[in-house]
């Protein structure tokens, strides 16, 4: 039964990261956490997010090439958040080993319902005076990426996540790109964060690899072909359209997965 679920939770995760740019943890985290009763030990959320990063490299990485086929990325003006968020995702991984099951688990259930909530309460985030693709970065926008790009960078080795939501919030509110640019770059970014992360998770915790092998090796591989498929519907319908399909898939699986854990357990 649990094969269903790394299957399921891998299909969601691929499918988010192809659509959005959103991290593999935002939905594997949360399923194999609350419905594998393996992943329920002590170790247990740590290794569901070590399992959900290496997921991450892949599919971020297939997404990437997708994106750059049709010229929607811009890394002129993501370059800072890149550095800052490959120097701190290593501090945060150490930090998240320390924190335990509680809070990484529950953290990532309501991360998952409010990210839901955020794309069906504002689809379209691209500010009214958006600079064009390329343009030099502003000291307002150095300032911005800056610190976002080192908070980020610690959540990413934290909580698990690829930082893909925050970035693309980043992006497209903050520092002006498009919609599908704003995917594009993010998952660049997070196909060597989530690498270093992972590596780094699976370093201090060892039997990752030794315990969990079957999980890992089913989860990257529906997560990478997943996401090479939603990366191409994404890249032919409105950005609109792909953050509606998002908002509501999250929202249904994150209120789902909050009752079962702490209603119907």
């Amino acid at each position: 039964m649990e094969l269903l679920w790394y299957v399921i939770a891998a299909l969601g995760a691929g499918i988010g990261t192809g659509l959005a740019g959103l991290s593999a943890a935002t939905v594997m985290v949360p399923i194999l956490y609350v419905l594998c009763p393996s992943f329920g030990g002590d170790v247990g959320a740590y290794q569901a997010t070590a399992i959900a990063l290496a997921s991450d490299t892949l599919g971020s990485a297939i997404t990437t090439w997708t994106y750059i086929r049709y010229k929607n990325i811009d890394l002129r003006r993501g370059w800072i958040m890149l550095v800052c968020i490959v120097g701190m995702c290593v501090v945060g991984s150490l930090a998240a080993h320390r924190a335990g099951n509680v809070v990484l688990g529950g953290f990532s259930l309501f991360l998952t319902f409010a990210i839901g909530i955020r794309f069906l309460v504002k689809p379209e985030s691209t500010r009214a005076d958006a600079p064009e693709r390329g343009s030099r970065l502003t000291p307002r926008d150095v300032a911005i990426s800056l610190f976002f790009g080192l908070t980020i960078g610690f959540g990413t080795g934290f909580v698990g996540t690829g930082g893909g939501m925050m970035m693309l919030v980043v992006f497209t509110f903050m520092l002006g790109m498009d919609h599908k640019t704003a995917v594009g770059t993010s998952t660049f970014i997070m196909t060597f964060t989530a690498l270093i992360a992972s590596v780094s998770h699976m370093l201090i915790e060892p039997s990752i690899v030794a315990q969990r092998w079957d999980a890992l090796i089913v989860c990257m591989v529906v997560a990478t072909a997943s996401s090479l498929v939603s990366a191409q519907f994404a890249n032919r319908v409105s950005a609109r359209t792909v953050s509606l399909v998002t908002g509501v898939v999250l929202v249904v699986l994150g209120g789902a997965l909050i009752l079962i854990k702490y209603v119907v357990m």
